[in-house]
């Protein structure tokens, strides 16, 4: 779906009928879609640079199903950053490839978190229930939202402040909360991803590779 720039005027795509957030290309207006309709809300900051060969537009391969890279959420902490890629697969799922270190993960939201118990009773060490895999608290952090581009399912604005969960799994699986006060608790469920495991194409030229 093709809609209006308010601010400039020009084509902004949304690939994904969950996205309800995006940035203008062209003059980087942050944009709420409405249905058919987009509100600006102003402008997006410049992304910082990074070294990350991943890109809007770059596809890869997760299982059987083939991906497309359509909005990237830069998020920070005290001791670093990393990046969310949010991809569209060629079914109509919708899912996150996590960037961060060298380390990549796949990871798809879980819509009940009713079963999860509140934040103020989380913890290093607490085990939880998802389905029917067993998970246990890793890590606790809050987090910020440094910019982002492209399209994505919640307003994803410069400044954006959460509490991020990590717990860790079996093998190589995983699951992520996010939890804020716009958008409540998020709570997502992967596995870790060897980088050439995902079969890249269109990725960013970088000196040196």
């Amino acid at each position: 779906m093709k809609l209006s720039c308010p601010a400039c005027g020009a084509d902004v795509e949304f690939k994904s009928k969950a996205s309800v957030f995006g940035v203008c290309p062209f003059c980087a207006s942050t944009l709420v879609r409405h249905d058919l309709n987009l509100e600006t809300l102003g402008k997006m900051a410049e992304l910082p640079p990074d070294v990350s060969p991943l890109q809007l537009g770059t596809r890869g391969r997760f299982k059987s199903s083939s991906f497309e890279i359509v909005g990237r959420l830069r998020v920070k902490w005290a001791e670093g950053s990393w990046n969310e890629w949010y991809v569209l697969l060629d079914d109509g799922t919708e899912g996150w490839l996590g960037e961060f270190q060298g380390f990549y993960t796949m990871s798809f939201q879980v819509e009940d978190a009713s079963g999860i118990p509140p934040l103020n009773q989380l913890g290093p060490g607490r085990k939880i229930s998802i389905g029917k895999s067993q998970f246990q608290v890793d890590d606790i952090r809050e987090i910020e939202c440094m910019g982002s581009e492209g399209e994505l399912p919640f307003k994803a604005i410069k400044g954006r402040k959460s509490v991020s969960v990590d717990l860790g799994g079996q093998g190589e699986t995983f699951a992520s909360m996010d939890c804020s006060d716009e958008d409540g608790v998020l709570l997502y469920v992967g596995q870790y991803v060897d980088f050439d495991n995902f079969k890249f194409q269109a990725l960013r030229e970088i000196d040196g590779w």
